[in-house]
């Protein structure tokens, strides 16, 4: 691939030329410029740059990729170096493996959840508490937070 223009990255990226040039104030990108200053992204540097939207899209602040992309250049030797990009790394999968978990959970209510609102296809009764006192979801509120965040709402207020 021939090195991109900077709104070529952006657009290939789906993102901002702005960002682009964030990320290249805050060290975390180095993009070839031409003798006029035109910014030119590489193969490398995309690639990059998605993984920086990725770890941006799980929550990792930029100033903490930020850390990671200049820590070497910001080190007096490789063992310091090493190690603190060894504690950013460890500290950064103990964050994601937390999150993972919480992903896990979240998807286990909702499957859960799904599976009982299922039980309403086919209902021709007001989706109320009072509406359908019979309901089968409503006996199984309890079981599910999420069902209570979507069904309990009228019965708080009744």
């Amino acid at each position: 691939m021939k090195p991109l223009k900077i709104g070529e990255a952006a657009s290939l990226l789906s993102t901002s030329t702005r960002t682009l040039r964030f990320y290249e104030e805050q060290g975390i990108l180095a993009p070839v410029k031409t003798a006029k200053g035109v910014r030119l992204y590489t193969n490398d540097d995309i690639q990059i740059i998605r993984v920086v939207q990725r770890l941006a899209a799980l929550g990792v602040a930029l100033r903490d990729i930020a850390e990671l992309a200049t820590i070497r250049s910001c080190s007096q030797t490789g063992h310091q170096a090493s190690h603190k990009v060894f504690d950013l790394l460890e500290a950064l999968q103990r964050s994601t493996e937390w999150k993972k978990k919480e992903c896990e959970l979240v998807l286990e209510e909702i499957a859960k959840t799904t599976r009982l609102v299922k039980q309403c296809f086919g209902c021709e009764n007001p989706p109320t508490y009072l509406g359908c006192a019979q309901c089968p979801v409503a006996s199984n509120v309890g079981d599910s937070r999420l069902l209570q965040l979507i069904w309990d709402k009228d019965r708080r207020v009744s």
